[in-house]
């Protein structure tokens, strides 16, 4: 598989650490064309822990050194890699992804997804959805603080009203809020936002997105997405929940308010199965990786074969024209003899000089046909190279 993505290049986290404690960050941002700012910039947003302040003096005083930091353990739905400008790869060599076919596993994830749920499931253990949105989850915020700014608005003007306000809408944000505060427990990120009256809501496990529908039972999600719950439905309205790793419909999963229990009672299950379907999802994404890289890999052979079989088709024509440039130059030859021949014998009164001056334009045509002089049979001399 490819290791570029772009002007972008994938590098081991240890060769990366490696990298950034070599040497003074101003010498280090040289041979990368950035600003000693710049560069930590992009160091420290990848999360590459940084030598501590006084650690090139204590270099040059030749006193005890901290020891260079291992990279953290991958966690479920990272690439285990470091996605970082071009300009890196003279300093730092390039790696390709993780095999699809693994192995995965880390001290933080199991080779086993069914083992990776079950230690999921217990390292978030009990999940209470709090009652309230009084203290949110951070990706909420934004949210509700524009649904309080439209609810003082509302008492004001009396229209154009928080769009969250029935009591089906504040469980739909409930159970987002109790997801999330359970995803966050396992540090990972969720994002929601409004659009249109329509709440648009994913997570992000490791380096793989995870997205996540509220919606009514018995209705298909896809249909309801872009569109508002209806007002004026009571609370017992039953809801679903839908992941959809990377996105895609084609791999969803669904729980639903049913005898089993309400949501609510199933946010720690929801949580771990997000997690362990990030995971999933990488891996799956590895495999469609190569497979697409063996595909355009097959394509290019078809068209090398194809180009290959077009230039060996040239070849041969140009072979033949070979044979039958060399005829015609040959019979030229012949004829110029011929002719010699019927002058010697007095078969013709035509003057020596110009017999002459018709000999040298004869020979002269066959020489710049014939393929060997003129270098034609070089077109066909050695085999098609691509």
């Amino acid at each position: 598989m490819s290791r570029y993505f772009g002007n972008e290049i994938l590098v081991l986290p240890e060769d990366l650490i490696a990298f950034a404690w070599s040497a003074p960050l101003r010498e280090l941002a040289v041979k990368v064309e950035l600003s000693d700012v710049g560069l930590r910039k992009q160091l420290v947003s990848l999360g590459v822990p940084l030598p501590p302040q006084g650690y090139w003096n204590k270099v040059h005083a030749g006193k005890p050194l901290p020891a260079v930091p291992e990279p953290e353990p991958r966690r479920p739905g990272q690439s285990g890699r470091f996605r970082i400008d071009h300009r890196f790869r003279n300093v730092v060599p390039a790696a390709p992804p993780i095999a699809a076919g693994g192995p995965f596993a880390s001290t933080e994830v199991p080779e086993d997804l069914n083992e990776l749920y079950t230690r999921e499931l217990e390292a978030i253990g009990k999940v209470t959805v709090p009652r309230s949105l009084d203290r949110p989850h951070r990706s909420l915020v934004q949210l509700l603080n524009k649904e309080d700014k439209k609810r003082a608005k509302f008492a004001v003007r009396g229209w154009g009203g928080p769009l969250f306000d029935s009591p089906v809408a504040k469980r739909q944000l409930r159970i987002l809020n109790g997801l999330f505060l359970a995803l966050a427990k396992r540090r990972h990120d969720c994002q929601a936002y409004e659009h249109d009256g329509t709440i648009y809501a994913s997570a992000t496990i490791g380096d793989t997105g995870v997205g996540i529908d509220v919606s009514l039972v018995g209705r298909d999600p896809r249909r309801q997405r872009g569109q508002p719950l209806p007002d004026g439905l009571p609370l017992s309205t039953p809801l679903a929940l839908t992941i959809s790793p990377r996105y895609e419909e084609r791999s969803t999963r669904r729980w639903q308010d049913d005898k089993d229990g309400q949501l609510e009672d199933k946010i720690a299950i929801i949580a771990a199965s997000v997690i362990v379907a990030g995971e999933a999802s990488f891996r799956d994404s590895l495999r469609e990786m190569e497979e697409q890289e063996e595909k355009k890999r097959l394509e290019a052979e078809r068209q090398r074969q194809e180009h290959l079989k077009a230039l060996n088709e040239e070849r041969l024509q140009n072979l033949i024209a070979s044979g039958e440039l060399l005829r015609k130059s040959q019979d030229i030859r012949m004829l110029v003899e011929r002719v010699r021949a019927a002058m010697v014998s007095g078969a013709s009164d035509i003057e020596p000089s110009e017999l002459q001056a018709w000999e040298e334009w004869a020979l002269e045509q066959a020489d710049r046909i014939d393929p060997i002089k003129s270098g034609q049979f070089l077109s066909h001399f050695r085999e098609p190279q691509i």
